[in-house]
């Protein structure tokens, strides 16, 4: 009967020494768990980051080509315009002339 007991004693013993364990693991677990979390939230925030300022540096060089059209396009314009008013200054002079008399 001793040997019984003392056989339920080491079980428990043993059974005590697995739960203590297994806690353990589970205590080391939930910690990587909660470590990994964390490295996937940072990476995913830097890969987010990232493209976040591929696309404005994108952005920001295509608003500057189009400045840049836009800017060249006016100069053109302006441009034409003045050779317009040079090649037909006299007679333009003459319309607003003769506009101004008749009115």
């Amino acid at each position: 009967m001793e040997k019984v007991i003392n056989l339920l004693s080491e079980i428990e013993e043993k059974a005590d020494e697995i739960m203590k364990r297994a806690n353990e693991e589970k205590l080391d677990l939930h910690k990587k768990l909660e470590e990994d979390s964390k490295q996937l939230d940072n990476s995913i925030a830097a890969d987010k980051s990232e493209k976040i300022s591929a696309l404005q540096a994108q952005i920001n060089k295509e608003l500057a080509e189009e400045q840049q059209a836009l800017i060249n396009d006016c100069n053109k314009q302006l441009e034409q315009m003045e050779s317009q008013y040079q090649n037909n200054h006299d007679a333009l002079v003459d319309k607003i002339f003769l506009s101004l008399i008749q009115s």
